[in-house]
């Protein structure tokens, strides 16, 4: 893992640290451990302070093989010692360690309460000096934080450990902005409340009857290949794809009037011959019920059976069930989906069964062999009518109160982790796939959300690549019509017009998106330069004048409202822009170009300085090593218009030399201005003179 940036920001800078979270989140979704396995430790300092600590982790109960995250510390009972909570990645989420020392020692604990005015209310950054009278006086200090360990909070007492000290000399505390108090008079064992500024702590009494909790031993149940996932309501299928007799991959087309149940095997997996061979037997009850079967083989893909073998094993297992060679592509789908249900993305085993509705939506998903009782126990989760709080209770095994509505179907999820994993195109043709069975659909305001996040997110896959550009605007299209005031998807749209070159409906999406948010500084930026690039000067210059007015130090804009006022005839006011854009942006090399094309040529003599323009262009010219025609250009311009004739013309020919031979109508140009040098004459540009 790499170390978070301190100073530097920039994407070079940050990428190791990117690349490092996206290989750790990769490495957790696909069920490794965060901790590699160890179990939680506590360690017992057996020096007095210096250093040497001894593992006592199964002594105290810590030695749990959990994947740990958070502890937190709190007197739960208020029994005078701390006791524990500890959340984990893995079950159990919570566990409470009580603390059932059997050795008592003194302590004292403080509840601190600020004004409200120069320190908040619960005194988070406050500073405690606990002061012990003794043989030799002890002092034990304690900070008030808002967050300690992995997003973790202790309580906020403040609890001090005494050991056998029993006499308390005082309490100093360092307010959080500012101010000293000194409290005495304090008992140990006792429980305190001090208000700021009220120079005294008032005794605590530990509420009353409180829970007690009890005890218990974790039954955790035995590792399992086996598990039953179901899906949230409206996840779709993909596409599936047979292998015909020709060798090629052609659709698999259900007949939609019964739920599906897809079972994915190999001839080599003899569990699949056993589940087979279950099915078999039972196949007058899933009749009965509607259900229709399928067997997708994957002999010719994992280097398993010949198709031999596999008919051989189907005879073996009586199936009567179609058995269809399943396509690469379609597997990978399959893969992905079940990958997208859980944050446990392990691959695909075999066996493995996707049952659907008619529809085409998933309804659960069984890893390894599954019964024909469970399938027909889930088939009415189908129901169309079911509500996603039936189908989310069916999905445990326990009862309990959910603290949060059902999570939607995410089809986009699947097509994002395609995406993940350089299946691009794969994870583009689901939501494509998706978007065609919701469009038969007759769908609410949410509905009409979901289809146009699925429209925009396929959008975006197919506008990676240039040849999928139309169907890309043709979707977000789509997606804009489905959801008119999403910005995303307007700016998506504006950016796919203007790669195909279409500017005008590009500057239309980026100003409705600008309607839509008209506070978001980077999109009016975007949209200025639109304007600009079709033309519609005036009205770019409008927008940066907005940004200016919320940024007035900001360079880029000053450039940018400099290049319309050029456009615009407006130069006194572009020059001055010009140069507070240099002073606040110091490597912008093209402004302080421009700038010193129009110092340098300037018909007008109180609008020309071209001193001012050799100065910055000899400068230009010395950080690109005299490798830029352009800024050489501009360079004997200013070198002409100060009577250095002989080396305006030595700079234009280096200009002319490093121009492209194709590109005649700047070396014209300039050639047009090596001849007034010729003639002791400088360039004026003449579009200028009015």
């Amino acid at each position: 893992m790499s170390q978070s940036p301190v100073d530097d920001f920039s994407e070079n800078a940050i990428s190791s640290y990117k690349q490092g979270w996206r290989a750790l989140s990769r490495l957790l979704h696909e069920d490794r451990s965060f901790s590699g396995g160890e179990r939680h430790c506590a360690f017992l300092n057996t020096a007095g302070g210096k250093a040497k600590f001894a593992d006592v982790s199964a002594l105290t109960g810590f030695g749990f093989p959990d994947d740990g995250r958070g502890l937190a510390t709190v007197d739960w009972d208020f029994d005078g010692d701390l006791d524990l909570w500890i959340t984990n990645r893995t079950a159990p989420r919570v566990r409470f360690l009580k603390n059932n020392a059997s050795a008592k020692q003194n302590f004292v604990a403080f509840r601190l309460e600020g004004n409200g005015t120069t320190s908040n209310r619960d005194a988070i950054g406050a500073r405690l000096e606990l002061i012990l009278e003794g043989a030799e006086k002890a002092t034990r200090i304690r900070s008030l934080r808002c967050g300690e360990g992995f997003l973790s909070q202790s309580s906020n007492w403040i609890h001090f450990g005494m050991g056998k000290d029993s006499v308390i000399a005082s309490l100093i505390i360092r307010w959080p902005a500012g101010g000293t108090e000194r409290i005495t008079g304090l008992q140990a064992n006792r429980f305190y409340l001090i208000r700021q500024s009220s120079g005294k702590a008032t005794p605590v009494t530990p509420p009353k009857n409180r829970t007690t909790l009890a005890a218990s031993r974790q039954a955790p149940h035995l590792p399992s290949a086996v598990s039953r996932t179901i899906a949230p309501p409206g996840l779709l299928m993909p596409q599936l794809k047979m292998i015909g007799n020709d060798g090629q991959a052609k659709p698999f087309l259900p007949t939609g009037k019964a739920p599906l149940l897809i079972n994915i095997w190999s001839s080599i997996c003899d569990t699949c011959i056993t589940e087979l061979t279950d099915w078999s037997s039972h196949a007058g009850k899933l009749k009965s019920a509607g259900l229709e079967v399928v067997t997708f083989n994957t002999d010719h893909l994992d280097g398993g059976g010949s198709p031999a073998d596999a008919r051989s094993a189907l005879e073996k297992s009586g199936s009567p069930f179609p058995n269809i060679m399943i396509s690469e592509e379609s597997l990978k789908a399959l893969d992905f989906l079940q990958r997208s249900l859980l944050d446990r993305r392990t691959p695909l085993p075999v066996p493995s069964s996707f049952l659907a509705a008619a529809s085409g939506e998933l309804i659960a998903f069984y890893r390894g062999p599954v019964s024909i009782t469970q399938v027909l126990r889930d088939l009415p989760l189908g129901a169309p009518d079911l509500s996603p709080e039936t189908r989310r209770n069916a999905s445990v095994p326990f009862e309990g109160i959910w603290v949060s509505n059902p999570v939607p179907a995410r089809p986009n999820r699947v097509a994002s982790l395609m995406a993940d994993h350089d299946e691009v195109p794969l994870g583009a043709s689901y939501l494509k796939h998706c978007a065609s069975l919701l469009e038969s659909k007759t769908l609410d305001s949410n509905g009409k959300r979901n289809l146009g996040d699925i429209y925009y997110v396929a959008g975006l896959l197919n506008g990676l690549e240039k040849p999928g550009r139309s169907l890309a605007i043709s979707q977000l299209s789509r997606a804009r019509d489905l959801i008119p005031d999403d910005v995303r998807i307007r700016l998506e749209l504006g950016r796919q017009h203007f790669l195909t070159g279409d500017l005008l409906n590009a500057e239309k999406e980026m100003t409705m998106a600008a309607r839509i948010n008209p506070d978001d500084l980077a999109l009016l930026m975007d949209l200025g330069l639109m304007r600009f690039r079709i033309g519609e000067f005036q009205k770019s210059h409008e927008i940066y004048s907005r940004v200016a007015q919320a940024t007035p130090h900001n360079g880029m804009v000053l450039y940018h409202l400099a290049n319309n006022e050029v456009r615009l005839g407006r130069l006194p006011e572009a020059i001055q822009n010009y140069r507070g854009a240099i002073g606040r942006v110091r490597n912008l090399s093209q402004a302080a170009n421009n700038l010193a094309w129009i110092l340098a040529s300037h018909p007008k003599d109180e609008l020309r300085s071209p001193e001012e323009a050799l100065e910055i262009t000899t400068r230009l010219c010395r950080e690109t090593q005299n490798k830029s025609p352009l800024y050489l250009d501009t360079h004997s311009i200013a070198l002409a218009n100060t009577g250095k004739f002989e080396e305006a013309i030595v700079a234009a020919k280096k200009a002319i030399a490093l121009i492209p031979a194709e590109n005649t109508p700047a070396i014209e140009g300039i050639r047009r201005r090596l001849a007034l040098y010729g003639t002791k004459k400088p360039y004026r540009e003449a579009a200028w003179a009015k």
